[in-house]
């Protein structure tokens, strides 16, 4: 039974179970959690031992009881247990508080109400959180939510999950003070952790730094396979992850992108190592990525080893010193400037300083003594999940206890699965791996949540948790509100295709970033929706409908769904490297800069005489007192100095005749579209449309 179905039993929160729970250390994480045999019996043997005392306590001495209780049987957070079972009811009645603390993520069912807060000036953020929680903690509802992160060009559902960042951006929007106080991110909450037991496991290093900077280059010294070669454009889309075998053992590197838009990716990186190789081109030096990267392996409290790399292009030793000195100038210093951090130069072009750089990697894991369990239910990461034909959704998982085995059940998230298949990063089908192997799984049933836990289970949870299990999150983001208008031509609308959630997640960001950029000097920019494949005939169609641009990555376009593109007049637009598609996007947002419309006086009249005639209308007759008089000008009348009224001239003449303008020093009649209360005296100011950019 799952948390949520035995609090809908006993008329309490799930909430209030999870931390009755805690006491007898049964920690689960959330409402769908299945609550274990022995935490059922418990909870019921407290049920009824409190549906017992209210039979026997007469109602007079209820009151002392309680306060008797709080004494004798306190729960974990001091209260009497009665206290807790009354929680919901007791919520429910309290003021809203001006101060809300998310802690975790209790996602709710379709049943559940949630409760607007009101008056909320000032939030806590500390995790990545579901639409719907933020809207709880906003003291909004998930509609009101949802329409402003679609106006700033995010497509989304009450069930996504909403960054750090873009939690702030809302609360901002609706003028809440946000702190940010990061708990349960990559580096707040390593998920390797040490362990005593066990057996010895290979390190996992990640590689990390700024774009171009010979990341991928070591690897494929390291593994002897000219991996960069097959990346689009000479940079890493993806999170790879590779054995590399030498004389000292075998090591496990993640290699992450350095473009800006995978900071998520390389977040994910950090947040399974052991050990943070950080690359620094020595011709180039510490860069904006390159201090991302630092960050993070310092919040995910691994050690760094600097490797600075590209040595062959320098002439003298100066610039790898300008290089320790940025390093101590973001409190890294070096051994031979008295510090801790090693530092090896290297080439990763020659492999000059490449097998000293190795001894290091393998002294800090041989003082570390890394162990793991093999003999215990497996449990890995998600690294990066994506669709493969004839596979199905696929990811790439780093086990860190346990053996994953070829027939095993899995859970991973809200999803199921059982292993079909095995494959190496070398693109080997094996029958098994273990603690510290990174291997891409074969046998999702739906696609997996990067970051997910998966975790082998016996057949028979698989089959309890496969029937009652749910979809969550779709693949492909929502489609706009039809509030908004999507064939207009004042806004861009976009349709992404891309190979894996990872790239989309991350062409989300950058398109969310423009898009804030937009609404201040562009049209609006907006996702109508996005997804993982080839571009189909439903994306032209859906393209056609809405007036959008597909956009692809590292993905084709269906030959029935070129034709159809055709036919329909739908742009296809497809990319091998993120920056390209970014920089195409900006191009488009370029060319279609807002107009600002402002209107220049360029004359004034004086109504002589007013004329009423049947078949034209009134008639204002003037003279042109300075500047000049035009057909189609904008007219502003004042009496007494007051503005009473103004419209657009649709009639201009001089001397009968019909004249586009009338200077200075002349008479002239005209007629007004919007405004015919003319007297004698008015003040008439004209004006012209002037044209220009924000």
């Amino acid at each position: 039974m799952r948390v949520y179905e035995f609090a809908k039993q006993k008329g309490v929160t799930s909430r209030e179970i999870l931390k009755l729970l805690e006491k007898v250390d049964i920690g689960l994480t959330s409402h769908m959690s299945v609550v274990p045999e022995k935490g059922i019996v418990y909870l019921n043997k407290l049920f009824d031992k409190e549906k017992e005392e209210k039979k026997t306590v007469p109602p007079k001495k209820k009151q002392e009881v309680a306060k008797a209780k709080a004494v004798k049987s306190p729960t974990k957070t001091g209260r009497p247990i009665q206290d807790v079972m009354k929680n919901r009811a007791v919520e429910q009645k309290k003021p809203t508080s001006r101060v809300f603390r998310h802690q975790g993520r209790r996602k709710k069912t379709q049943h559940e109400t949630i409760p607007v807060q009101k008056n909320i000036t000032h939030v806590i953020i500390e995790n990545d959180m579901p639409l719907f929680e933020v809207a709880e903690m906003l003291g909004k509802s998930p509609g009101e939510l949802i329409l402003v992160l679609l106006k700033k060009g995010m497509a989304c559902n009450r069930n996504n999950i909403l960054s750090i960042e873009t939690i702030a951006a809302l609360a901002e929007f609706f003028g809440i003070e946000a702190d940010i106080k990061p708990k349960d991110s990559l580096a707040r909450s390593k998920v390797v952790e040490k362990q005593t037991g066990g057996q010895n496991r290979w390190p996992i290093v990640v590689v990390m730094g700024h774009v171009d900077h010979g990341k991928t280059t070591l690897l494929d010294y390291l593994r002897k396979m000219n991996t960069a070669a097959r990346e689009k454009g000479g940079i890493t889309q993806h999170l790879g992850a590779y054995e590399v075998s030498g004389a000292h053992g075998k090591i496990v590197f993640l290699d992450t992108p350095g473009h800006e838009a995978f900071t998520s990716i390389r977040s994910r990186g950090a947040s399974v190592t052991d050990i943070a190789v950080l690359i620094i081109a020595a011709d180039d030096g510490v860069k904006p990525q390159t201090i991302e990267a630092i960050q993070l392996a310092k919040d995910a409290e691994v050690p760094i080893i600097v490797a600075i790399n590209k040595i062959d292009k320098i002439q003298s030793n100066s610039a790898i010193q300008s290089i320790k000195r940025q390093l101590a100038e973001r409190n890294l210093i070096v051994e031979d400037w008295g510090g801790e951090i090693v530092c090896v130069p290297i080439s990763a072009k020659t492999g000059k300083g490449v097998e000293e750089l190795i001894e290091m990697i393998v002294l800090q894991s041989q003082m570390m003594d890394l162990r793991a369990a093999v003999d215990v239910p497996a449990r890995a990461f998600v690294l990066e999940s994506k669709q493969e034909k004839g596979h199905g959704p696929v990811a790439t998982v780093i086990s860190v206890e346990g053996t994953l085995k070829q027939g095993d059940f899995f859970l991973c998230g809200r999803g199921t699965g059982k292993i079909r298949l095995l494959i190496n990063s070398f693109g080997e089908k094996i029958f098994q791996a273990g603690p510290s192997v990174p291997v891409k799984v074969v046998g999702f049933d739906s696609f997996a949540e990067i970051g997910d836990w998966l975790t082998v289970v016996s057949p028979d949870k698989y089959k309890t948790s496969k029937k009652i299990s749910f979809s969550g999150v779709s693949d492909q983001a929502s489609r706009i509100a039809a509030s908004i208008n999507l064939e207009s031509k004042d806004q861009i609308n976009l349709i992404i295709k891309t190979d894996t959630r990872g790239s989309k997640d991350a062409i989300e960001k950058s398109i969310f970033k423009l898009a804030k950029k937009s609404q201040k000097d562009f049209v609006p920019l907006y996702i109508v929706q996005s997804g993982i494949g080839h571009v189909s005939e439903s994306d032209v169609e859906l393209a056609d409908a809405t007036g959008a641009l597909i956009i692809g990555l590292h993905v084709k376009a269906e030959k029935n769904a070129i034709a159809l593109a055709k036919n329909k007049g739908v742009q296809i637009k497809l990319f091998d490297v993120i920056y390209h598609m970014v920089e195409y996007i900006e191009e488009n947002l370029e060319k279609r800069k807002k107009v600002e419309i402002s209107w220049k006086k360029i004359g004034q009249l004086v109504v002589k005489k007013v004329f009423d005639f049947k078949k034209i209308g009134i008639i204002a007759g003037c003279a042109v007192q300075e500047g000049i008089v035009t057909r189609n000008s904008k007219i502003i009348c004042r009496r007494g100095g007051q503005i009473v009224g103004e419209g657009m001239i649709t009639s201009l003449q001089r001397e009968g005749k019909i004249v586009k303008e009338v200077h200075a020093g002349y008479e002239c009649a005209f007629v007004c579209d919007a405004f015919n209360d003319w007297q004698e005296g008015d003040i008439v100011e004209v004006y012209e449309k002037v044209l220009g950019t924000e």
